[in-house]
């Protein structure tokens, strides 16, 4: 190794080199302070000591010199690139061998522990490490360099294999923030402008004591004041597993959070993370909590988000952009989609938000939603978040999915809270519909008459073609469908009108798919629900004299079609053993324990870990883990469909011409886009009914209706969109 300065980066704007010893600091401190919040700031230190180890060869220096005259020459096509992990790896071994995994995939992912093994056993023996080791020893300047120990409980290998992904977020964070700070100072100096958790606690308790005082003096109110003032109690426990169990309309979309923010602070925890399973309701709840907390304060995570780095925007929509990067700002709003899909992740990108998980309170709202065939590798991850990095979990919602037992079917959690006490007091007081269970079967053409024998009734079923069947079977103009054959903006706008008809008193019958089962605030004097999971038919009730205007009276009708399609799967076993439950003329769906039975019973019929995703966590396969571990399982591709939309086409003509698409156009066109099963798909393909604008993204060509969305054929060519 030479005398001379060596270097981590090219220059900056300010023309400046990083030093590699400035980088390799900075980095090592960074992940330090990141992986203190778990209790590993040695191992954090050491990983970002070592990552970049092997930046301090000649080669790589020749490597960054031509990078740099490149640029400067007006080159696109940067020169071939130089392996710099493998040294770092190979030394930190002598530390802990933990650390090897984390360093090898700081760039490209976490590697599969048999691939490391492969990279490392050329260089684990060299003589060449000795002279990476002198550079080593000047960054750790006098901090013991022995051998690390692990906590204790990282001997059971389904844990080690998430304090390595942990390890790995704290030092993938670290790295992208010196780097930025090098390159873009003030994309950093953006990151800091949050408010602090009791500064956040104090504005939520102003609002809520607004909101009391303007309340009207009604049991749905009561009810609701009371649920609050339970979760601020049981705020004050030790940190845990927390269920939070109220009925549709007790307001917890505010009791939780109230519950985070007051449990955050007595037990100095960093932030909330609200996890959702819809799209469709995660815009709302996100703007409830910015109108209480400030716009700062507030990520709003998913896939729907344009959020456009192209473009010039305000800095509160730059800071946006930066905190879904990592997370660090006190309030996150996301999909359960984006959360567990991060955590089971390989990527850099997706783990790097990781390590902030740590010490924070997590909210799982509609938790009965979570995809059955990957449970028991979500209740795994959860556990030893709650174990072992500090955080405290909310299970939230009106269906208890029966987590908190243990047998041979399901590990769940050993200890839980139940937030409200007296939980099933309130479901006998916001006790708004009658539950009619029908026996038999009914033909849809009796289905078809009993919609119309209403002035406004819901209809849900449990396919898109059984929508479709259903839907041409009424006539009128007061006849609206919903699924997700329509585009989300198309299915927004149907909404509205829906709504506007209910509040007015005019006819409204609507069919629809389980797209209308949360979170959409509709009111309906009477829902038809045919037989399917029993939470899904609850959260079809939920639509059904919502505001309680018409005390108990409101009509919950549940039918088993004589024919129906049923998505296969765990749906269809779940609705099974719901047709089993609402056959039993004992059954109470107004008893929120009913529940616990009905997925105890579950449980026992289902593969928790269909992918066996277990087996490779076990083996350190990160890369088969992130392959296997898909939320979403229906294989589905994105069709536009233009909606009558002129930004639209300028964008599909704009892309066709590049056959580029930017991020945020991808993001915009989301807005237009139906999931196409990928049977159909290539089906369509055939046909002629799509057409390829660049790679991943197809133009629907067929028809597009304005009652029924993407189609095949119409009952009427006048529902046609021009």
């Amino acid at each position: 190794m030479g005398s001379n300065e060596q270097y981590a980066h090219t220059p900056n704007l300010s023309r400046k080199w990083q030093p590699l010893r400035e980088h390799l600091h900075n980095v090592a401190r960074l992940a330090e302070s990141f992986a203190s919040a778990f209790e590993a700031q040695d191992l954090g230190y050491a990983a970002g000591a070592c990552h970049d180890l092997g930046k301090a060869s000649p080669e790589f220096q020749r490597y960054l010199i031509r990078c740099w005259e490149a640029k400067l020459s007006g080159k696109t096509a940067p020169p071939p690139a130089v392996d710099h992990k493998v040294v770092g790896a190979a030394l930190a071994c002598r530390l802990s061998q933990v650390l090897a995994l984390p360093i090898l995939g700081h760039h490209g992912g976490l590697p599969s522990l048999s691939a490391a093994k492969s990279k490392l056993a050329d260089v684990s023996n060299s003589d060449t490490l000795d002279n990476y080791a002198k550079l080593a020893d000047e960054v750790f300047k006098g901090r013991a360099t022995s051998k690390l120990e692990l906590p204790r409980w990282t001997s059971e290998k389904k844990s080690l294999d998430f304090f390595v992904r942990m390890l790995f977020s704290a030092l993938v964070d670290a790295d992208y923030l010196d780097t930025e700070m090098h390159f873009e100072p003030d994309r950093t100096v953006q990151r800091f402008n949050s408010s602090t958790v009791p500064e956040l606690w104090q504005r939520f308790q102003r609002d809520q004591e607004d909101l009391l005082s303007q309340a009207a003096d009604t049991l749905v109110n009561k009810c609701r004041h009371e649920i609050y003032l339970s979760c601020i109690a049981a705020a004050e426990a030790p940190q845990g597993v927390f269920l939070l169990t109220v009925p549709t309309g007790g307001g917890k979309t505010r009791s939780a959070m109230g519950f985070a923010l007051r449990h955050a602070l007595v037990h100095s925890l960093r932030r909330v993370i609200v996890a959702i399973p819809y799209t469709s309701i995660i815009d709302q709840n996100a703007q409830v909590y910015r109108s209480i907390l400030g716009n700062h304060n507030v990520l709003e995570h998913h896939s729907a988000v344009d959020l456009n780095e192209s473009e010039e925007y305000s800095e509160q929509v730059q800071r946006q952009l930066l905190a879904a990067e990592n997370w660090d700002v006190p309030i996150v709003v996301t999909t359960t989609v984006q959360l567990f899909e991060s955590l089971f992740s390989n990527k850099t990108s997706k783990c790097r938000k990781l390590h902030n998980l740590a010490r924070s309170v997590i909210i799982l709202d509609e938790v009965q939603t979570l995809p059955t065939q990957l449970l028991q590798p979500i209740l795994d991850v959860l556990r030893d978040l709650v174990d072992h990095y500090g955080v405290s979990l909310v299970l939230s919602t009106a269906t208890q999915p029966a987590l908190a037992q243990n047998s041979c079917y399901i590990r769940g959690f050993d200890k839980t809270v139940q937030i409200v006490e007296d939980f099933p007091r309130y479901f006998q007081l916001l006790k708004r519909v009658q539950y009619r269970v029908e026996r038999g079967h009914w033909p849809w053409e009796r289905v078809a008459e009993e919609i119309s024998r209403r002035e406004q009734v819901l209809c849900v079923v449990n396919s898109r073609k059984d929508a479709l069947d259903l839907c041409r079977l009424l006539d009128g103009e007061d006849v609206f469908h919903l699924s997700t054959l329509m585009c989300p903006i198309h299915r927004r706008a149907v909404i509205e009108e829906i709504r506007r008809r209910l509040e007015s008193g005019k006819p409204c019958r609507v069919v629809s798919t389980q797209v209308v089962e949360a979170g959409v605030d509709l009111d309906f004097q009477c829902v038809m629900r045919a037989f399917g999971p029993l939470d899904r038919v609850v959260q079809a009730a939920g639509r059904c004299n919502r505001e309680g205007l018409r005390g108990t009276d409101g009509e919950v009708i549940l039918f088993s079609p004589d024919t129906q399609r049923m998505p296969k799967g765990p749906y269809a076993t779940a609705s099974k053993e719901a047709e089993y439950v609402l056959n039993d003329p004992n059954t109470n769906l107004h008893d929120p324990n009913v529940f616990e039975k009905y997925f105890s019973r579950l449980w026992q019929n289902l593969n928790l870990d269909a992918y066996r995703i277990t087996v490779l966590r076990e083996a350190f396969d990160y890369p088969a883990v992130a392959e296997r571990f898909k939320m979403i399982e229906e294989d589905t591709v994105p069709v536009v469909v233009g909606y009558g939309r002129p930004d639209v086409d300028e964008i599909v003509v704009r892309v066709e011409r590049t056959g580029v698409i930017e991020r945020h156009e991808w993001r915009a066109l989301q807005q237009y886009c139906v999931g196409v099963y990928r049977r159909d798909f290539d089906r369509y393909a055939k046909a002629g009914l799509v057409r390829k604008v660049a790679e991943g993204l197809y133009l629907w060509e067929g028809v597009y209706s304005n009652l029924y969305g993407l189609s095949e054929d119409l009952k009427d060519p006048a529902d046609l969109i021009a």
